[in-house]
């Protein structure tokens, strides 16, 4: 008992730091803000790993469970609830708090030929696949909702960087990259995501794509690029999604968070 009160404070101080840590499989992943997973946090992580699996994979199995009993809701105009982790990011980015601490970048290396719109299109097609990824928020009578917008078409801008040369082209890349990892998202007007393509030559680019932590987590940063994969090789041939339909979608889960989580299990979960 001692030593999982021990991996639940560890857990919970990476969790401070916005480290966040997931399975795929049987491996441990983790992702964090620059500067945040320290030398000495970093070694200890390596040092707790199997305590770490062990309590994660325990987590997932309950998770799972618990899941099954998430029905998706009527959409029926009424905004739905934040789920407890969204309402903090929406308190922290409403008292200014993040600047683009909360800025998570997916970078994406293309090689060969490339299909614009196809590409295009796919992206808007994950965009119509998940809710989350088109939702605003606001505030009713001082209580945050999620404003889930209908299905709408991203821009994906270009820029062309093939006629400079490599060590130009290197240094240019960078700058814009960081440029656009230094915009903000005002979260009650802009969705979640932005996508930027830069062009290195004929066949060669680089995609950018940007998510607010509210819509996404380092999880989603390794589902994106295998569903857009799948719905981009599908468009090329003129085929639709082989992706199956989602059965729920994230303000289901919200909602039944806040309907399960109540008495002796909030206080149960809000400890872990």
């Amino acid at each position: 008992m001692k030593q999982m009160q021990m991996i639940e404070e560890f857990l919970f101080e990476l969790r401070n730091q916005d480290i966040q840590l997931w399975l795929e499989g049987e491996q441990l992943h983790y992702s964090a803000p620059e500067g945040k997973l320290t030398p000495t946090l970093l070694a200890q992580l390596r040092e707790r790993k199997e305590e770490v699996l062990n309590f994660l994979y325990s987590a997932k199995q309950s998770v799972y469970s618990q899941q099954s009993h998430i029905k998706p809701l009527e959409r029926n105009g009424n905004p739905p609830p934040l789920s407890y982790a969204q309402q903090r990011l929406w308190f922290i980015e409403k008292m200014a708090l993040s600047s683009n601490a909360y800025n998570m970048p997916l970078t994406l290396h293309l090689v060969g030929q490339l299909d614009y719109a196809a590409l295009e299109k796919s992206l808007n097609q994950i965009i119509a696949r998940h809710e989350t990824l088109r939702t605003t928020f606001s505030e009713i009578k001082g209580t945050p909702v999620q404003i889930i917008k209908p299905t709408f078409e991203l821009e994906l801008p270009k820029k062309d960087l093939s006629r400079l040369t490599p060590s130009e082209q290197s240094t240019k890349l960078q700058q814009l990259l960081q440029q656009e990892n230094g915009l903000l998202f005002n979260l009650e007007v802009d969705t979640p995501i932005r996508a930027q393509l830069y062009q290195l030559g004929t066949t060669e680019h680089i995609l950018r794509i940007t998510l607010h932590h509210i819509a996404s987590d380092g999880w989603s940063l390794t589902v994106l690029p295998k569903e857009l994969s799948a719905i981009y090789t599908a468009t090329l041939f003129e085929k639709p999604s082989p992706l199956p339909e989602l059965p729920i979608q994230y303000a289901d889960f919200a909602v039944w968070q806040k309907n399960y989580l109540q008495g002796e299990t909030l206080e149960t979960q809000l400890g872990y």
